[in-house]
């Protein structure tokens, strides 16, 4: 299977706080990347690998700026120019490593892996619950043995939840119902619904402390941002019609046409300053999150994102089929401007 995911495209390479003095190896859309922070603080992005015998530059160490070989020593500044051999007196000529943009936004370090020189062309992805006063934030880092697209889908379509997560499910809420409106743009799917009425659940008594002994209603909206990243949230009213807002950001980057490194959020704004209630929200979303890998790895592992995008359609898919849509649109753009030879092959 040729790789489906668009590469122009900004896609989050790390949490900033993993990013330090010491380099950081990712496969990231099945290229491997070395992450390190120059003494200024500044994140450099490069290809990890030698560009004499391919040995990992991350098994390396730093020399002040510059990344050193630990095979034979050599040493890359962060524009990827090779600065020095230790057996001749000065290195080959034009002898280099891919240098990959990146940009540190908010929680997280963005990488441009597309066609060099088109990264001013696409924006990165703006998520103003994670950088903009009035929200308290918590997130962690899970590897997914799937295809993105399956990742992206699962979300998607929260008709699961019922099924998938009965304990986080109000009480008396046996179904989500339909979308109620879908907006599509170029890149971008907005959707929204109405929710039934319902009482609380557990997690959303103890975080919000409104009282149990009343159904509540609630909205539920989000947007497929671009191929790296959704948003979901959905606001619980109380008596008052005050909003209990609560935000979910799903980064996706494909680590490989089968596997998926998701950089996950979860926001609100309320209680800021209560640590508890980040620590009891953390703890439920992030049990949620594992729960969902566990049900895309088993579908990846059945029969793939190909022999999953071939089943049925129902009511439910329509945002589904939207974003499908809008990648596959992206990804014939790339065909058709992109030569031959650039790029990476990838197989399943």
């Amino acid at each position: 299977m040729i790789a489906n995911y668009p590469r122009d495209c900004w896609y989050v390479a790390a949490v900033i706080d993993e990013i330090g003095r010491e380099p950081l190896t990712r496969r990231l859309l099945d290229r491997p990347v070395v992450l390190y922070r120059q003494e200024s603080g500044q994140i450099v992005a490069l290809a990890d690998q030698c560009g004499h015998r391919g040995y990992p530059l991350s098994k390396g160490r730093l020399n002040g700026d510059n990344i050193e070989c630990g095979y034979h020593g050599f040493q890359y500044d962060p524009t990827g120019a090779c600065v020095k051999v230790p057996s001749q007196p000065s290195p080959p000529y034009g002898a280099c490593v891919a240098r990959y943009p990146i940009r540190e936004i908010g929680p997280f370090a963005w990488i441009w892996l597309g066609e060099p020189g088109r990264e001013n062309t696409r924006t990165v992805p703006g998520l103003p619950w994670l950088t903009e006063q009035g929200w308290a934030s918590s997130g962690t880092t899970l590897l997914v043995d799937a295809n993105y697209m399956l990742v992206h889908e699962h979300y998607l379509d929260l008709t699961h939840i019922p099924w998938v997560h009965p304990q986080e499910t109000p009480p008396t809420m046996g179904r989500v119902a339909p979308l109620d409106e879908i907006q599509v743009s170029e890149t971008s799917v907005t959707f929204s619904r109405k929710l039934p009425e319902a009482p609380l659940a557990d997690w959303e008594a103890v975080s919000t402390r409104l009282p149990r002994d009343r159904a509540y209603r609630r909205q539920h909206y989000g947007t497929f941002i671009s191929p790296a990243v959704l948003a979901e949230g959905w606001d619980l009213f109380d008596a008052d019609g005050q909003a209990f807002g609560q935000v979910r950001i799903q980064a996706v980057t494909p680590e490989t046409p089968s596997s998926t490194h998701l950089f996950w959020q979860f926001c609100r704004n309320y209680r800021l300053d209560d640590e508890r209630v980040t620590q009891h929200l953390h703890g439920v979303f992030e049990q949620v999150m594992r729960v969902d890998v566990g049900v895309v790895e088993a579908i990846q592992a059945a029969v793939g994102y190909a022999g999953a995008a071939n089943g049925f359609h129902v009511s439910a898919d329509a945002g589904v089929l939207k974003v499908r849509r809008i990648v596959e649109s992206m990804l014939t753009q790339e065909r058709q401007y992109r030569s031959p030879t650039a790029g990476i092959p990838v197989q399943a």
